[in-house]
């Protein structure tokens, strides 16, 4: 059995040697034959689109563990540099990061101000949770879905039982309005870990990374509880 693991810094082990990183961790108890596609700063398009990449592959894995990340919609763009040169970058709307990158950092303060909102960042996760859950089943991969904090946890349970968006596109005054509750409720927490990685964590910190004790103890915590699944 193959794994392939998919997710942002924290199950790439950001500050960790590869071999107390999550994949290691879990490859270990599974005979280290897997496929790390997990790199910091991931955003959860980035995740969701490497993911369909492996499994529309020749080389498709047999088991995938994604962990998904922070519930703020980091965006996956193409951006134009200020040497006039085109790259793609994970676009995130926090002021604490890029520093150093200032296109990408004044990008991230506008999106962050304009045009996210806690509301439009969970309906973009749940969409490509929910997509590659039903692709996953649909190709007759086994998977598990696992989070980097609590904050998806947090806007599910907020919006679980109702959640509209109201479009109105400004043209003749037509209005759009979409209950997407069928969506929420395709969710499979069979295949969810319902405890973060964050939960492991001793400081309530959103950027604080995982060391290597807290590492084994979330392992630990997913192969007691969810080992049969993989």
């Amino acid at each position: 059995m193959k794994i392939y693991f998919g997710g942002d810094s924290f199950l790439y082990g950001y500050g960790l040697e590869r071999k107390d990183s999550l994949p290691s961790l879990f490859g270990q108890r599974f005979g280290d034959n897997f496929l790390d596609d997990s790199q910091s700063e991931s955003s959860n398009k980035l995740i969701y689109l490497r993911t369909i990449n492996n499994l529309m592959s020749d080389e498709s894995c047999d088991f995938y563990f994604i962990m998904w990340s922070r519930g703020i919609d980091r965006r996956f763009e193409r951006i134009l540099d200020s040497d006039f040169s085109e790259r793609w970058v994970n676009i995130l709307p926090h002021p604490d990061h890029a520093k150093k990158d200032k296109i990408r950092n004044d990008i991230s303060k506008f999106i962050c101000t304009r045009l996210v909102s806690e509301e439009s960042s969970f309906l973009n996760t749940l969409t490509y949770i929910v997509t590659l859950q039903e692709l996953l089943k649909s190709c007759n991969k086994r998977y598990l879905f696992a989070f980097a904090n609590d904050n998806f946890f947090d806007f599910y349970s907020k919006y679980k039982n109702e959640f509209n968006v109201v479009v109105n596109t400004k043209f003749e005054n037509r209005i759009k309005e979409t209950n997407f509750i069928s969506l929420i409720n395709k969710l499979d927490f069979d295949y969810i870990i319902m405890e973060s990685v964050s939960t492991f964590l001793n400081l309530d910190e959103l950027n604080r990374h995982p060391n290597e004790e807290e590492c084994k103890m979330f392992a630990r915590y997913v192969l007691k509880h969810y080992g049969d699944l993989i």
